[in-house]
């Protein structure tokens, strides 16, 4: 198939721009993928502090907390926070606990 080298030489000269093509794509989507992860921590993050400040309507709180139903992802951190339909009172033990989780989680080797 490749029978001289001015072959070897086009067939290089194609398929290497191709390599760059699909590393640049796979590298895009990898970023792209991380800030769509912290856009959506941003926006949970924000849902949250609605939900905690004292000086906000109910109408506002009850939204957000609809709102944290798109949130699944972030069931146990919401579950450790809220204890029957109230935030946490024992903050210091509570955020004690989840350090010591995260600690945990990410001493863990990734499978």
């Amino acid at each position: 198939m490749l029978k001289t080298v001015q072959d070897m030489v086009a067939w290089g000269l194609l398929v290497l721009p191709l390599i760059v093509i699909a590393w640049a794509s796979v590298w895009f989507v990898l970023i792209h993928a991380e800030r769509n992860r912290h856009e959506r921590y941003k926006r949970f993050y924000a849902i949250m502090e609605q939900l905690s400040r004292s000086d906000s309507e109910t109408a506002s709180k009850m939204a957000a907390a609809y709102e944290l139903r798109n949130y699944r992802d972030y069931k146990d951190v919401v579950e450790k926070i809220f204890v029957d339909g109230r935030i946490r009172q024992d903050t210091a033990k509570a955020l004690d606990a989840q350090l010591r989780d995260t600690l945990k989680d990410i001493s863990q080797p990734r499978a």
